[in-house]
């Protein structure tokens, strides 16, 4: 699914003003993916509509990753989801 700017730039928007979202940014978390979450609305007359009312934020970082899924709506990070990775040498 293609993603417009607009869209993707108001999700950021998003991102950057939580404070915990930004926090992962700070810490060397780059952006890899926005994508929306796609809502169907079935209407008493058949009708079908689509709405992006959320989205997912893929963050990948030195030390791992994250996913946060936005409110786009509301205007506001609903939860973030990290995995650390962490790596074991032996020899």
């Amino acid at each position: 699914m293609e993603v417009s700017s607009e869209f993707e730039s108001r999700v950021l928007s998003i991102l950057k003003s939580d404070p915990d979202a930004s926090k992962l940014l700070e810490q060397g978390c780059n952006v890899t993916a926005v994508e929306p979450v796609v809502t169907a609305v079935v209407q008493g007359t058949g009708d079908v509509s689509l709405k992006a009312k959320q989205a997912v934020v893929t963050l990948r970082g030195p030390s791992g990753g994250a996913a946060v899924l936005v409110d786009v709506e509301q205007g506001k990070v609903l939860k973030i989801v990290t995995v650390t990775k962490t790596v074991i040498t032996k020899e």
